[in-house]
């Protein structure tokens, strides 16, 4: 590999570095040398992991090589007996001695095997590399990992560890120093997991017994911020380089780290569960030995339930005035509560260890009666004494500027065991409290506002440096003066693609001239969101493969689908490409990335809709044709009347000094939003030679207040005064972008779809799945042959986007003209009923044999290769309807005819010989064409109810479709409905639609 000397530090990268890349690891190199701080911000695309992993590896190797070269010059002094030659005693001496360990640390587990993979292709995959996991990623004990939710397969474990029933972890002293164990250099989760069932021994122990070999260790934020996940993982940051990547959130992050909550339903679950235990204390099956056999005490039992007894009250007592904005009190009033009860800095040690007992002793009796809970309640109360207690008294005066204590009102329908709290506790205690005494469950809120505190702890751990970097930091200043770190070294990096390559605007309108701005006022306008749905059906015309859309909240999200369903706008952009929507569930995430990827990958092209701080705007990669441009159609902003973002305002403006440079709380609101957008954005641009268009539909964009905390890459296409551009000249621009763009850029020849489609389903760290392989081109589909399909869709894509759609146009292609013919590729939202999925594809469903009717599909010749693809799209199937069982024979036909005009009713024949569309969008034009409005928009309420529910929602389905679609004459949508069904119900649809016959 080529090497370039950086900083005097000879550094081997796996190309020829650009200047960026240069300036970046420069700066590096520069805290490492120095043992300073640094804030680097590189956009998304410019090679920032890499160029991080080979500084820092490179000044690791050169401090190895130098360390090597003086052990060997005070060996050779030794046997000379020069004076002051004594190793020992000259390696204490000096402060610096020995080589500091890398630290490498980013949100998610995703991103952190993304890294790995990364210094795999290095000069440096010989250094030794280790990943730090959860038990729920890295046990391999059946027991453990039939337990739900991590903090129950923790306690599972160490229950196993403590009675030495883990025969995994008993073999890894035994086997640590394996060659299949100890040989590779790097070892990421799934390497670890391989080498563990092989070896039969515990993964996530063993992992811990390479840190201290290892030159750089990869964990999540959560190990190296919290205190309680240092501690558990024993992570030592004496002498470390900290580089925490994707460091946008970071203040989030030690804020959240620093904040705790508690229930009244908590405390009352902690009581049932302590009464529980001592009832079996002193029940006849638990005799004089119970004492002995346990790690506590009645006396402990009885102490701490008089302590929470003492809780129940001081929360009953707090005094809510305004139960719907809740009460803030000072920081000391969490103090003072816990006071109440007794819980205090002298003994809240003893306590925490008591409650990690009980734990312990649930986690047994629950094996034998499932009724019992784990001792979640416990693992909450022992959270909150390890965090409000964890700042030290001396501390208080400071903790009394950054916290707030917040109240609120629990309601019962949040959790069910809050509702059982309600209907078993609470009804005992407002009865012991006498007539008209009720009780009202309360949460207590302790919230830091600070995110210095979770730095703090860092730097008092004689940490050598730390690193912030990310693609979305700027601006700096702000972010350096929250964090409260010395920072020597900052840099805001240009992005290394060409002007060319980006094409950047701001929309102000729609094509109907209708201004676009997606604040809280207009966002129930039906004129807004009728444009906004104009607008993306016309630039989804043009854009090529993947178009990304970004709305700033769920309920955004969702209003708009309800009315673009509604109005026909839906079944239009469909018709264009699939639509998937980012589904809120996590087991639904994996499966719709994968057939959006493969509509790409079809050359059916595809438009995903997303939410701003969801899963796919932080961490995924649509690299080349998977983005090629991201629609942005609103500002993210925080709820302005959320308690916490009302008390985060409050605590800016009472602690910004002209010294500090802390942001003021309009600043801030404003700055959250953008660096969510930005965050949106960088999912496009993804190596030197991609492109895409990036639209900006919000007129807000045009504030210069606004512009200036974009990124620094993306004001430079905007330009010194940036304004909206009318719809028209823009649809013009963006088709000769991306020609442009497709005949002077290279054409990926096959996509390779990033390994977090697992992982990044779950944003937490503790819950990564294993990776999914690479995913490479579509067989059949191989050089040229690639090339021409996918310039046969650009071409077909602009040939029918030769006009800015009127409204007229958009109701003529939404069915309300009976011209309007849509490809059978067309999609809607009963997309999302199919396989139980929240995705949106049409092309995964044929007609499929069921015991009503089979349908077959008639043969035809497949298209001229030099037929246009937008003809071949729109060229129709034909079906052919066969009785059930019947063969396809003459024979059968006649049978099914005579049966059919041997009915009396004539509309009942006409509709048992009629065949419902097979493609959804004529499915839906159809069903609209002959039920009301009324009915119609039931039925999409009905469908997307059914799409995110269970056995209920199917049965108020299946009443509202024989209401419709019961009679006679349109029985033949009824039994078209089945294919739309999830499988576990076609066999109950079978049984209703038979009992009508």
């Amino acid at each position: 590999m080529p090497e370039s000397v950086i900083a005097g530090i000879p550094v081997h990268f796996p190309f020829e570095p650009y200047e960026v890349q240069r300036a970046y690891m420069e700066k590096v190199i520069m805290c490492l040398r120095d043992g300073t701080n640094g804030v680097l911000e590189s956009p998304t695309g410019t090679g920032k992991t890499l160029s991080l992993l080979c500084s820092s590896l490179a000044w690791i190797r050169t401090r190895q090589s130098e360390l090597q070269q003086q052990v060997l010059k005070l060996q050779q002094d030794q046997k000379q007996q020069k004076p002051g030659s004594d190793l020992a005693l000259t390696m204490g001496r000096t402060n610096n001695w020995g080589v500091p360990k890398v630290i490498y640390a980013s949100r998610t587990h995703s991103q952190l095997n993304q890294a790995m993979r990364e210094l795999k292709r290095t000069a440096y995959a010989n250094m030794r590399a280790v990943v730090l996991g959860s038990r729920d990623q890295l046990c391999i004990h059946g027991d453990v990992m039939r337990e739900q939710g991590n903090s129950n397969k923790t306690n599972m474990c160490k229950l196993k560890v403590h009675a030495k029933t883990c025969t995994f972890q008993l073999r890894v002293e035994s086997k640590k120093e394996h060659p299949d164990f100890k040989g590779p250099s790097i070892m990421d989760i799934e390497d670890l997991v391989k080498v563990g069932q092989k070896l039969k021994m515990c993964p996530y122990f063993a992992s811990k017994e390479l840190v201290k070999d290892t030159d750089i260790t990869f964990m999540p934020y959560n190990y190296l911020l919290d205190p309680k996940a240092r501690k558990a993982n024993k992570i030592e940051l004496n002498n470390t380089i900290v580089i925490l990547d994707e460091a946008h959130n970071i203040e989030k992050i030690c804020e959240e780290s620093a904040s705790v909550q508690i229930r009244s339903s908590d405390v009352a679950m902690a009581m049932e569960d302590i009464t529980h235990i001592m009832k079996v204390f002193t029940s006849e099956q638990d005799t004089a030995s119970s004492d002995e056999q346990k790690d506590f005490t009645l006396d402990d039992l009885t102490l701490l339930k008089e302590m929470l007894i003492e809780l129940e009250k001081a929360i009953d007592e707090v005094l809510v005035e305004n139960k719907q904005e809740g009460a803030t009190y000072p920081a000391s009033f969490m103090y003072e509560l816990l006071g109440k009860a007794n819980f205090s800095y002298s003994n809240c040690n003893t306590i925490v260890a008591l409650l990690d007992k009980l734990v312990q002793y649930l986690m047994v009796a629950s094996q034998q009666s499932t009724m019992l809970r784990k001792g979640g309640s416990f693992m909450v109360l022992s959270d909150l004494l390890l965090i409000v207690f964890a700042n030290k008294e001396e501390m208080m005066s400071k903790v009394h500027l950054s916290f707030k204590v917040h109240v609120e009102i629990e309601e019962s329908k949040q959790s069910k065991p809050a509702a059982k709290a309600q209907t078993g506790w609470l009804a005992k205690s407002n009865q012991a409290a006498g007539p008209g005494a009720i009780k009202t469950a309360k949460v207590i809120n302790f919230w830091c506002f600070n995110p210095g505190f979770g730095m703090e702890q860092l730097l008092n751990t004689q940490v050598r440096s730390v690193i912030l970097t990310s693609g979305t930091l700027a601006p700096l200043k702000p972010l350096i003066a929250e964090l409260a770190i010395p920072v020597a070294h900052y840099l805001e990096n240009p992005h290394i693609v060409d002007q060319s390559q980006v094409y950047v605007k701001i929309i102000g309108t729609g094509p109907d001239r209708q201004q676009l701005v997606s604040n809280y006022k207009n966002r129930d306008n039906p004129k807004y969101i009728s444009s906004l749905g104009q607008t993306i059906l016309n630039v989804s015309r043009i854009v090529p493969d993947g178009l990304l859309v970004f709305f700033p909240s769920y309920p955004m999200l969702n209003q708009c689908v309800d009315a673009w369903q509604a109005s026909g706008l839906w079944a239009d952009i469909t018709t264009r490409k699939p639509i998937f929507l980012e589904p809120r569930g996590k087991d639904q995430f994996t499966s719709t990335m994968e057939e959006f990827y493969q509509a790409i990958r079809d050359n059916k092209g595809a438009t995903f809709m997303a939410v701003c701080r969801g899963k796919v705007s932080e961490g995924l990669d649509f690299a080349d044709r998977n983005g090629r441009a991201v629609i942005i159609t609103g500002l993210p902003f925080p709820p302005l009347k959320d308690p916490k973002v009302i008390l985060k305002r409050r605590y800016l403006e009472a602690n910004r000094t002209r010294e500090n440079q802390l942001l003021s709380g309009q600043e801030w609101y404003s700055l959250d939003a953008t660096r969510a957008v930005n965050q949106a954005i960088g999912r496009v641009i993804r190596h030197r030679n991609d492109y895409g268009a990036i639209l900006l539909c919000d007129a807000r964009f045009q504030d210069a207040s606004q512009v200036q905390q974009l990124s620094k890459w993306i004001r430079g296409h905007l330009g010194a005064r940036p304004q909206s551009t009318p719809f028209g000249p823009i649809v013009r621009e963006l088709r000769q972008f991306f020609k442009n763009a497709e005949q002077t850029m290279v054409q990926p020849d096959e996509r390779i779809v990033e390994a977090p489609l697992q992982n990044l389903l779950k944003q937490e760290p503790n819950e990564s799945q294993p990776l999914l392989s690479q995913i490479k081109k579509e067989p059949g589909l191989s050089g040229n042959k690639f090339q021409l399909a996918s310039e046969l869709a650009v071409k077909a894509e602009m040939a029918n986007s030769i006009k800015t759609w009127t409204p007229a146009d958009y109701a003529s292609a939404a069915g309300r003209n009976s011209q309007s013919q849509p490809a059978p590729n067309a999609l809607d939202f009963m997309s999302r009923l199919n396989s139980n999925v929240n995705s949106i594809d049409f092309n995964c469903m044929s007609g499929s044999e069921t015991n009503l009717v089979k349908i077959h599909k008639r043969e035809r010749s497949s298209p001229n290769a030099n037929e246009s693809l937008a003809t071949q799209f729109a060229s129709k199937k034909r079906y052919k309807l066969v009785a059930n069982g019947s063969p396809m024979s003459s024979s059968s036909n006649s049978s099914m005819n005579t049966t059919a005009n041997s009915t009396n009713d004539s509309s009942v024949n006409s509709s048992q010989l009629k065949a419902a569309p097979e493609a959804r969008a004529d499915f839906l034009r159809e069903v609209r064409s002959v039920i009301n409005a009324d009915q119609f928009r039931s039925f999409g309420t009905a469908m997307v109810a059914y799409s995110r529910g269970g056995d209920e929602s199917f049965d108020m389905l299946m009443l509202l479709l024989l209401e419709v679609l019961g009679t006679p004459e349109l029985r033949y949508l009824l039994l078209g409905m089945r294919r739309f069904l999830k499988n576990e119900h076609k066999s109950e649809f079978d049984v209703r639609i038979a009992s009508l016959c």
